[in-house]
């Protein structure tokens, strides 16, 4: 008669086997985000029938590939992408900035790059010269809604509809100075790099009025808080390889972000 103890080992085998196999399978479902962003140049560029570019659009493909996980970049008017990384679970963000009112609202993986704001007005308007913001609240400052210049403005006391036009995109804005619908607008170095790059022309026709120094932004890539920690952890390490490689400035090298 054959011994009960071995006979029960090749089912006990093909459980456990089977069992890794299902365990392996779920885990593999469960490596999966949405990632959610707005076109920025050079940090992200949606341009209609090609595929997503840009530094930061090539850093997070690096970090997903090297991290087995899987994910589709989708671009939102910046609104609604900061709505869906707040909502929904899984879901990566880029280029976001990090600011004390949304610390706690996001997991942030890491920065990009640093960047300063300035308010920007035609060149063939002198009399719009100022020193302090505090001086700019006599005019009408167009800003690209829900976005943390809009968010710090209002906290400098200027209020939307009177001292401040709202704009669904940074090509509006900057085609509502241009038409002279607005006395200032808001830019970063990206704004005014994808500016230059679009109409020299007009790129030539502004200047800087005033640096608002204490808003220096850094750009980063965030979770939602939602978002698994093994999704989290695995993004990290990818982004200490591809640094360590070597890899990570060759890349803001090629965009020219580099200090």
């Amino acid at each position: 008669m054959m011994d009960k103890s071995k006979q029960g080992w090749p089912i006990a085998l093909i459980v456990a086997a089977a069992f890794a196999c299902f365990s392996s399978l779920s885990f593999s479902q469960q490596l999966k985000v949405q990632i959610v962003t707005e076109h920025l140049a050079p940090l992200q560029i949606n341009v209609p029938n090609q595929p997503p570019s840009g530094a930061m659009v090539e850093i997070v493909e690096r970090l997903l590939n090297d991290s087995e996980i899987e994910g589709e970049i989708k671009f939102y008017p910046w609104a609604r992408a900061y709505q869906i990384a707040q909502q929904q679970a899984n879901t990566l963000i880029f280029s976001i900035v990090r600011t004390p009112n949304r610390e706690g609202k996001f997991h942030w993986l890491f920065p990009l790059v640093n960047d300063s704001v300035h308010l920007v007005r035609l060149k063939s308007r002198p009399e719009l010269t100022i020193s302090t913001l505090e001086q700019a609240k006599q005019y009408r400052i167009g800003v690209h809604r829900s976005d943390i210049i809009h968010q710090y403005l209002q906290a400098k006391g200027f209020t939307d509809d009177h001292n401040i036009l709202l704009n669904s995109s940074y090509a509006a804005a900057w085609l509502a100075l241009l038409e002279r619908k607005v006395d200032y607008i808001t830019a970063n170095k990206f704004m005014w790099q994808a500016q230059q790059q679009t109409s020299h022309e007009a790129f030539q026709a502004v200047e800087s009025a005033l640096i608002l120094d204490d808003l220096q932004q850094g750009h980063y890539l965030a979770a939602s808080l939602n978002t698994s920690p093994i999704i989290i952890k695995k993004l990290q390490k990818a982004l200490e390889k591809l640094k360590q490689s070597g890899q990570y400035l060759a890349i803001l090298q090629k965009w020219q972000l580099a200090d």
